[in-house]
């Protein structure tokens, strides 16, 4: 049986659950790494197995310690700050919030000593500013992932029957919106809240940030299937082939997944695996056709009832299957959407070359998970 791997982007780690859902389709899942060796966030089970596998086009080699020494300098300068300001207001914290992507932006200028590298034609030195900050965004954003995935936890214990139960015994119900600002529950709830969005402009940096640190090197394997859960980086992925090609993306298949696989690291692995092979029929029939889809020449017209005229078949088999094991009822239900991006493949696309050259990969399929 042939294996399906996929590479994820422009995230490069992922929350268990959501990397627990992905898995149920491909064989192998594979991220980039800022840093060789160094996980900020590990999944050390999976990637023991194989199942997630990491890669870092540039090495850092011997400016691994330097660069590890800014990390620590920024994480230790963040945590001296906290102390120093740990008689904020919860309306205080709630402002830094909506300020952070600002402050982030005023961190990067600081450490790259003002200079911008906008220039196409920029020399060696230049370029390797930009990867150097290309890598330092990956790695802070890692940190900041753990961070407000830590900080949800947390709000989570806080559920909405105790804050109704508060503004209750406040007195809080009579009164005018906007009349709020010094209820500290009020606060709780607007951060909460913008834990789940992500701030202007953050995707736009991170996936650039991606893209560049995948474009400074090589990997293993020339993937074909690029795997998303931020819609919004994977519509900038779309939006540039269809600048670039001159034509539009074409749905090929959407599969069903479960929303939520919140399980022990083993449990995780167990349920995945179990899947895999009672689904190893239909997985196997989704990767031959993607496959031999994405393997063909150059196409003039693209007709997904002519790429994969059973798409129907296959989404309803799978779809079968994972209401079987993951019933919508408990796991909530997500939608994988694959997408092909025709003549020119995905390495290109991110490399900004132009056409195909005889024996590479001529087309590139991308998987929006949304909601």
């Amino acid at each position: 049986m042939q294996s399906l791997n996929s590479l994820y982007f422009p995230e490069t780690v992922l929350p268990h659950h959501l990397r627990n859902t992905l898995l149920l389709l491909p064989d192998t899942l594979h991220f980039l790494q800022a840093v060789e060796g160094e996980n900020f966030t590990a999944n050390d089970l999976f990637m023991e197995k194989g199942i997630c596998q990491v890669h870092t086009p540039s090495p850092l080699g011997k400016d691994k310690d330097r660069f590890l020494a800014l990390i620590q300098e920024i994480q230790e300068q963040k945590s001296t700050n906290a102390e120093q300001f740990s008689h904020l207001t919860l309306a205080h914290l709630s402002e830094e919030l909506q300020q952070g992507d600002q402050n982030h932006r005023s961190i990067m200028a600081k450490l790259a000593d003002g200079r911008v590298t906008s220039n196409p034609e920029e020399d060696a030195k230049q370029q390797a500013e930009k990867l150097w900050q290309a890598r330092l965004i990956l790695v802070l954003a890692e940190i900041l992932d753990r961070e407000e995935a830590e900080l949800a936890e947390q709000f989570s214990d806080i559920d909405s029957t105790e804050l109704d139960l508060f503004q209750e015994l406040k007195g809080d119900l009579d009164r005018e919106p906007g009349e709020d600002t010094d209820n500290p529950f009020a606060e709780v709830t607007r951060i909460r809240a913008k834990l789940n969005q992500q701030r202007p402009g953050t995707i736009k940096r991170r996936f650039q940030a991606w893209k560049t640190f995948y474009a400074s090197g090589d990997l293993p394997e020339n993937f074909w299937l690029w795997t998303t859960a931020i819609e919004e980086a994977g519509e900038i992925l779309i939006s540039h082939y269809e600048e670039k090609s001159g034509r539009v993306s074409v749905p090929l298949l959407r599969l069903n997944l479960p929303a939520q696989m919140q399980m022990r690291e083993a449990d995780a692995m167990e349920a995945i695996l179990q899947f895999h092979e009672k689904s190893k029929t239909v997985r196997q029939e989704i990767n031959d056709k993607l496959s031999a889809i994405v393997k063909q020449g150059h196409l003039d017209l693209v007709d997904p009832v002519a790429l994969l005229p059973d798409a129907g078949i296959l989404a309803r088999d799978w779809n079968d299957l994972v209401e079987y094991y993951f019933p919508k009822e408990r796991f909530g239900c997500k939608i994988l959407d694959l997408q092909f991006l025709a003549n020119i493949s995905l390495d290109q696309l991110c490399r900004d070359e132009a056409d195909t050259q005889s024996g590479e990969l001529c087309h590139g399929i991308v998987a929006l998970c949304r909601e």
